[in-house]
């Protein structure tokens, strides 16, 4: 076994650190739900991510152990948080076989493992005896504990944790003995070392051919995951725990389904089809590989959920149905996904294909794609075009193939042949089928003022297609600078990123409507489908429905039963509540404080029309939340309406991605609980896995407001990829990467934004914070500049004033706090431009005193900003400082 905490037992851990994990597993098991476990968890672990890590992983252990019994819940919870504040029964002393027990190691729901050392004093040596529990000796359980005991009998590898004897004890309960093995889990392992990609592959071909062995020997272990694969001293991987693993019959089909072992599965590291309850292989084990490679190469898990147990519903749908990014696209840093981009992307997401039968068809198939990347030899998982091998060639044998001046001539001129075929091929790849952009629909109307309604139609076409996971859509604010008629659909779908795109057209006319759409291949200009649909404005719906339906079979993009049922949903019966929703969600898109008390009104009076009508209320929610962000009203007079709009939408439909978004952010800002916001978010994501405002308000919300950049960082790049051309999106990736202290990286995006939309006001000054902070005030000053001709926002003026006071001229920050003190007496004023404005006058007091107002006042940057503002650092290390951060996010945060 390991020092690491392994099922319910202390380990080699520090007695002092075991203490507290019982102390905190105990209380969360006194909780009367799994939202509420967590949850306690979260905030008893606090900034400990490693005790977080293990306490969820001890409590994932005992939820499941709690379902396999018979008892009343409340009855299973007091037995199981009882052991955790006891050690069991003393077994210390106790000969088993040849060996007397030291100390136990770690408990689990079958058997409790105990150290124990050679009784004889022939030789010294160390070994791990796993006992059967007492009282968890029912059939079925018995029965796994045979099973493993049988399974570490036959297979005999070095890297396989060994069976070495097995028996009885004196009092009845079944036992085995393996090699005791220090270590710690693969992942951690590599981290630890610090090992290159090249180190890791290598380390994981050895897991490779443990897990090989053990197939060739009819066993599929069925639990692959880090916590089970430890790596000793010298860097020498061990497969332990066999306790769900399956034995194959000689004469069984390898396909068979064993239904049982789905109760034990574990989430991070579980297959679509031990998800989804269809029958193991070995392509089960194939699949959890290449979790676990996806991990080993990029620090990232490849899946998300939002809590540490997952229902069956959202496990289903998480990993059964949605594809996890490459694992270049989540990778820490952008060296290593330079390493991982092409080759290695391929073979992990191949191993990880939904399909078992697409996947590799052995673990040794697996490994030998490996081999060849490591030899960088043409891999199978990509497509073998002349090009891709070239590049191959001539990376294996650049140094012989140069010899002569003719040679490098002529290489020259093949080698540029096959890379422009291959970047053509690579780019067509890259832009999946299963992608599409929805164009603004034309409004063919008599009356102009029906332009919404056709906005409002290509709106709830696209709302209903981005609720399929299984495919890529394009956010509404990306495509609606194409409106005129597009000539060049294939420059467009380059410039979103899409395979396909679907034009229409709208024509209303009182109580009917007219519907036009095209769906169109824009790689290749092909006509996919079209149709005319000409209904009466009450069949809106059902219109609505059905084009999104027929684009994704047409597109061959699976629907899981749930998906299938969003898209088909009718949010209101009301079709002037309807078109009163769509007024304000218009709206709601442009931005700006007026905009937002339009929309605000619209959505009010749709309620009014169909007080079930849950969008509307999380449309006011969405629309409450941004007001104090466009100084429009005061976060506490703005949020508890927004709160209470999102909890009444989600009252009427829990499946409102919209409304957990808007119950996300809220949570962060206005009640600083980030465990809670967290939550929300992934669970938006998880129901709506293309809503950008999601992704984008996850990571410029709690994991900002956190610190967890990298995590920030890549929402705010998948973010990006659903809306590519939105502003506000690409802004906020800058301002994540300069708040990572990654300047140079924040300023080539700030630019890169600009040139989107040149006339943004929020970049320039975004421009300007990085470039102030790099040290380039002059610059800074430059683009606050430019924010203040394009914006009337105080917050751009502040800076301007600080940035001057920067370079000398301290009256213009004295002058600006005058004229805001003079303002706030009629409009509100934010306190984090106080703030900004007395840290310029090396006023350190009187900031921390603002930055206390602004949290009272739950202002979103004094929030958002406080752990990790780079300008905030003069402050840091004053105690007051120090208080408020940990007031912001120390006490409930993940």
């Amino acid at each position: 076994m390991s020092t690491k905490t392994t099922r319910f037992g202390q380990g080699n851990i520090d007695p002092r650190r075991w203490d507290r994990l019982k102390i905190i597993l105990g209380e969360a098991l006194e909780q009367n739900s799994s939202a509420a476990r967590i949850a306690l968890v979260e905030r008893r672990c606090g900034e400990d991510t490693d005790l977080l890590e293990e306490a969820e992983s001890l409590l994932v252990e005992a939820e499941a152990l709690l379902t396999e019994r018979t008892d009343s819940f409340e009855d299973c919870a007091q037995n199981a948080a009882s052991t955790f504040w006891q050690e069991g029964p003393p077994r210390s002393g106790e000969r088993v076989g040849a060996y007397v027990i030291v100390r136990e190691l770690g408990r689990g729901g079958m058997g409790t493992v105990f150290l124990a050392e050679r009784a004889d004093g022939q030789f010294e040596k160390q070994v791990a005896i796993k006992i059967l529990n007492r009282g968890a000796d029912t059939a079925e359980i018995l029965h796994r504990f045979r099973a493993e005991r049988q399974i570490l009998a036959r297979l005999d590898h070095p890297n396989i944790a060994r069976l070495l004897d097995a028996g009885t004890t004196n009092d009845g309960l079944p036992y085995f003995i393996m090699d005791y093995i220090v270590g710690a889990p693969v992942t951690r392992f590599a981290v630890a070392q610090t090992l290159s990609t090249r180190q890791r592959l290598e380390l994981f071909l050895k897991i490779c051919d443990a897990v090989e062995f053990a197939h060739r020997n009819l066993v599929v272990h069925r639990d692959i995951k880090p916590s089970n694969i430890l790596a000793n001293a010298e860097g020498e991987p061990k497969l332990l725990d066999f306790g769900i693993a399956k034995i194959l019959a000689k004469d069984e089909d390898a396909s068979q389904s064993t239904t049982k072992a789905q109760r034990h599965l574990t989430p991070i590291c579980a297959s679509p089809e031990q998800a989804k309850g269809d029958p193991i292989t070995v392509a089960t084990d194939i699949y959890s590989l290449g979790a676990l490679l996806y991990e080993m190469l990029s620090n990232q898990k490849p899946h998300r959920f939002s809590t540490a147990r997952p229902t069956r519903e959202e496990l289903a749908l998480v990993v059964g149905e949605q594809v996890p990014p490459p694992p270049s696209a989540v990778a820490s840093d952008a060296e290593t996904a330079r390493h991982l981009r092409g080759d290695l992307d391929a073979i992990v997401l191949l191993a990880m294909r939904k399909e078992p039968k697409m996947r590799y068809p052995t673990v040794a198939d697996l490994a030998a794609d490996i081999r060849r990347q490591l030899a960088r030899e043409p891999v199978v998982a990509r497509h073998p075009t002349l090009g891709y091998r070239a590049k191959c060639l001539v990376k294996r044998n650049g140094s012989r193939l140069v010899t002569s001046a003719a040679v490098v001539i002529v290489l020259a001129g093949v080698l540029f042949a096959f890379w422009s075929r291959s970047q053509n091929a690579g780019e067509a790849a890259a832009i999946t089928r299963k992608s599409i952009a929805v164009l603004p629909f034309e409004n063919l109307s008599s009356d102009p003022d029906n332009a919404y309604f056709a906005e409002a139609i290509q709106d709830e076409i696209l709302a209903r297609l981005s609720k399929i996971a299984d495919l890529k859509v394009i956010s509404r604010t990306s495509t609606q600078k194409y409106k005129s008629a597009p000539d060049n659909l294939r420059e467009i779908a380059k410039q979103l990123g899409v395979g396909n795109v679907l034009e229409g057209s709208v024509q209303k006319s009182g109580d009917a409507v007219r519907v036009n759409v095209q769906l169109i291949n824009a790689l290749n200009d092909a006509h996919l489908w079209g149709d005319v649909y000409e209904r009466k404005l009450t069949d809106i719906f059902a219109v609505e429905s059905d084009i999104a339906k027929t684009i994704a079979d047409t597109l061959q993009a699976k629907l899981t039963g749930a998906e299938k049922q969003l898209i088909a949903a009718q949010p209101t019966t009301d079709l002037t509540a309807y078109e009163l929703y769509l007024k304000g969600r218009s709206l709601w898109s442009k931005r700006g404080g007026e905009n937002l008390r339009q929309a605000i009104g619209f959505y009010e009076q749709a309620i009014a029309r169909d007080p079930k009508y849950a969008l509307a209320y999380a449309g006011l929610a969405e629309a409450y939340v941004l007001l104090p962000g466009y100084t429009a009203t005061a976060p506490q007079d703005a949020y508890p309406t927004a709160k209470a709009a999102a909890l009444k939408a989600l009252q009427l439909d829990e499946k409102l991605a919209e409304a957990h978004t808007a119950l996300g952010l809220l949570l962060c800002e206005g009640d600083l609980d980030m465990a809670g916001s967290i939550s929300e978010f992934q669970r938006a994501i998880a129901l709506n896995p293309n809503y950008a405002t999601a992704h984008h308000w996850y990571g410029n919300g709690p994991l900002l407001a956190l610190g967890r950049f990298e995590e920030a960082i890549a929402e705010g790049k998948r973010a990006i990829e659903l809306d590519p051309l939105s502003p506000i999106i690409n802004a906020d990736l800058g301002k994540n990467l300069y708040n990572a202290r990654r300047y140079d990286e924040a300023i080539a995006q700030l630019r890169k934004t600009l040139e989107i939309d040149p006339t943004f006001y929020y970049t320039h000054y975004n421009l300007g914070i990085a470039l102030q902070l790099k040290g380039d005030v002059s610059a800074a000053i430059a683009e606050y500049t430019k924010a203040q001709q394009l914006s009337d926002d105080l917050v751009v003026q502040v800076l301007l004033a600080a940035a001057k006071a920067q370079s000398g001229d301290k009256d213009a920050a004295i002058q600006m706090l005058a004229e805001q003190e003079e303002l706030s007496q009629h409009r509100h004023v934010r306190a984090c431009c106080r703030t900004v404005l007395y840290l310029s006058l090396g006023n350190r007091d009187e900031a921390i005193r603002q930055l206390e107002q602004g949290i009272a006042d739950h202002d979103s940057l004094t929030v958002s900003l406080i752990k990790v503002d780079p300008t905030l650092d003069p402050l840091r290390g004053d105690p007051r400082f120090q208080a408020l951060v940990q007031k912001v996010v120390g006490a409930k945060h993940k």
